[in-house]
């Protein structure tokens, strides 16, 4: 049906303006799905514990002086450990502490044991975990940096 006939008296549609025929829901065509490649980016951080001996320990000692009254007293002080040289990636690893690449490995390599060793999965899980198995691969690390807090 043309604008024209939407004008016409004998017609079953309302009279409606140009603008409104166009997109009135009868006249709409759906756009058909298509894909695109598209890059999940993130910042990921954790402040964890790492015990090390990988640095030069900070001097230590008392201060003795008088208040304003003469009697004597003592103050403690302690210096930071210097850590400038300590490689803190290594030391991470050292700890047995995983980055998010090697956690997705890792939970990959877990489904794939699953579906080979564990005989009571239904299809649908294997499906699922096939799936995850998929989402897990492809992944880079754009950036990683240690840092002492």
């Amino acid at each position: 049906m043309s604008y024209n006939e939407s004008l016409n008296p004998s017609s079953n549609y309302p009279e409606m303006t140009q603008s409104q025929w166009d997109s009135a829901p009868f006249n709409q065509v759906d756009v058909p799905e298509e894909e695109f490649e598209v890059t999940c980016s993130q910042c990921l951080s954790k402040t964890t514990t790492v015990l090390t001996s990988d640095y030069i320990p900070g001097d230590s000692g008392v201060d003795y002086e008088t208040d304003d009254e003469g009697r004597p007293y003592a103050t403690a002080w302690h210096d930071d450990p210097d850590t400038s040289d300590t490689n803190w990636a290594e030391e991470y690893h050292a700890n047995d502490h995983y980055t998010p690449i090697q956690l997705i490995e890792l939970f990959g390599k877990y489904l794939k044991n699953e579906i080979n060793y564990n005989p009571v999965l239904t299809k649908a899980k294997i499906a699922e975990y096939e799936y995850l198995i998929e989402e897990c691969s492809g992944w880079t690390e754009d950036e990683t940096e240690y840092v002492k807090d």
